[in-house]
Order: C-alpha cells, then structure tokens, then sequence
C-alpha cells in the first residue's frame, strides 16, 4: 500500500498527472497492438477456413473407401474359397494323376508279357490247341506244343488285362479331363475376381493419393497459421503487459485521487469553517444577516426559530 500522508498537494497532482499520461500511452499502445493483431487475424481467419474445408473434404473422401474397402473384401475372401477349391481339385487331379502313372506301368509291363494283340495271340493259341488235339503228334512234339500252349495263355491274360487296364486308363483320363475344365472354370473365375479386387484397391489408391494432396495443401495453410500465431503471440503478451500495466497504475492513481478527495474536502471544511466563523461575527457585532450567513448559523445551530 502506498503512504502518501506525507506528500503535499502539488505533488499529488504531479503524480496524478504522471500516471495519467501513463495510462493514455499505454492505452493507445494497447490499441496499436490490436489494430495490428486484427490485420494479422483477417488473414488468419481466412487460412482457418480454407484448412478446415480442406480437412472436412478429405474426411469425406477418406470415409468414402470404406465401401470399395469392403467390397475388396469381400471378393478376396470369395477368391480365398476358390483357391481352397481349386487346390482341391488340383489335389484330386493329381491323385488321378499319379494313379494313371500307375496303371500305364502295370499295362506297359503286361504288353512286354503279351508282346502282341488280342486278336493274333487268340488265333495262335487256338491253333496251337488244334494241333496239340491231334492224335498224330509225337511225344516231343506234344511236349513242345503244351509248353507253347503255356506260354500263350499266359500272353493272352496279359494281354486282356492289359486291355482291361487300358480301359480304366481312358475312364480316368475322362475324369481328369473334367477337373482340367472344374480346375480352369475356377481359376478363370479366381482371375477375374483378382482383377475386381484390383480396381476396388485402385479406387482406393487413388482416393488415397487425392486425400495426401488435400491435406499437403492443408498443412501449407496450417503452416502460414502457425506463422501467423508466432507472429501474434508477442504482441498478445504486450497487449496483457500492458493491460496489467494499466491496471496497476489505475489502481495507484485511485489512491492519489482518493488522497486529492480528502485534501479537497478538508479544504472546503476550513472554508465552511471560516464561513460560519464570519457570519457569527457578523450577527453578534451588527445583528443583520444575508441569507447565507443564516443558513450556515442554522446549520451549526446557532440560530433557533420557536414555533
């Protein structure tokens, strides 16, 4: 608290006038500052707007691959199922594969056995058993004959399983044949959804790239916001510094003023004071009064009216 008991009136005054004078400076310090404040707030209201549009337009691109999103999904899942098929088909073919494999060696090992068709080796063993039925044959000769019989049957029994084998070689062929189409029917299906999931993907990629340029172009603005803001900031702290600069002297002046009140009004009770003194001097040494110096005697009660 400032003690200014002992200061007297001109110097009161003298501060008085000081700390208005530093007030009005401040004043229009503060309202200089403002006034540059503002021009720099204009642009940054317009950068404001033209980030924040760009941010809302990026969203809603940004929220708008959700669908092809899905539907990428979607398909991959679908085309997840059809690998899985077309791997149980490929299993499966080449199950019949390998039996095929199989069967060709056991027919190829049975053609070495029969080393000749069906058909010719029938013949040959009927006409071997004609002339083994003969009753003119020596013995020799039947023995060679039976051992020739012997051989030939064993060579039409290979031959017919051969032949039987065959067949079962061309059944599975045909069979192979319907999972070469099932497994092509798939994988054709397989590659054209790819292809459907690729676009959904390049929609998105796109969007993508058109929602990186948008917020390029935002952060440029929030960049020149940010420029803006440190240009502000300094002035905003002189703004409050001088604000708390006027509060302080307002409140200094305030006590001064108070004191200037206190010196006024002893002043002006010492003039009432000599006032009322003059004017009962007055009435005592000539009894007459203006009509001042009776409010003032009535005032202080030295004059009573009765009823």
């Amino acid at each position: 608290m400032i003690d200014v008991s002992g200061l007297s009136e001109g110097e009161i005054k003298n501060k008085v006038n000081v700390l208005r004078q530093h007030i009005d400076h401040k004043e229009r310090e503060i309202k200089n500052h403002y006034y540059e404040m503002n021009l720099h707030n204009k642009g940054a209201k317009d950068l404001r707007k033209k980030r924040d549009e760009l941010h809302d337009q990026a969203k809603v691109l940004r929220d708008s691959t959700s669908g092809y999103r899905q539907r990428r999904d979607e398909v991959n899942k679908k085309i997840a199922e059809l690998k899985l098929q077309r791997e149980e088909v490929r299993d499966r073919r080449s199950g019949y594969t390998d039996k095929i494999g199989e069967l060709k060696a056991a027919r190829d090992n049975l053609n070495n056995i029969a080393r000749g068709r069906l058909e010719s080796l029938t013949n040959a063993y009927r006409s071997e058993l004609e002339k083994f039925s003969s009753a003119d044959i020596s013995l020799e000769y039947e023995q060679s004959l039976f051992k020739r019989l012997h051989e030939l049957g064993e060579r039409v029994q290979a031959i017919r399983k051969a032949n039987k084998i065959h067949g079962e070689i061309g059944e599975i062929f045909g069979k192979v044949g319907e999972f070469h189409q099932d497994y092509d029917t798939v994988n054709a299906l397989i590659q054209d959804m790819a292809a459907e999931s690729q676009e959904n993907h390049e929609a998105m990629r796109n969007i993508y790239d058109e929602v990186d340029e948008i917020r390029s172009r935002a952060d440029e603005y929030h960049k020149r916001l940010v420029e803006i803001y440190e240009v502000t900031k300094p002035l905003k702290e002189k703004i409050d510094a001088a604000k708390k600069s006027v509060s302080e002297a307002r409140a200094e002046l305030d006590i001064y003023l108070d004191r200037m009140k206190e010196i006024q009004l002893s002043r002006d009770e010492r003039k009432q004071e000599e006032k009322h003194v003059a004017a009962k001097d007055k009435f005592n040494k000539s009894g007459r009064l203006s009509l001042e110096d009776l409010r003032l005697l009535m005032e202080n009660d030295e004059i009573k009216f009765g009823k």
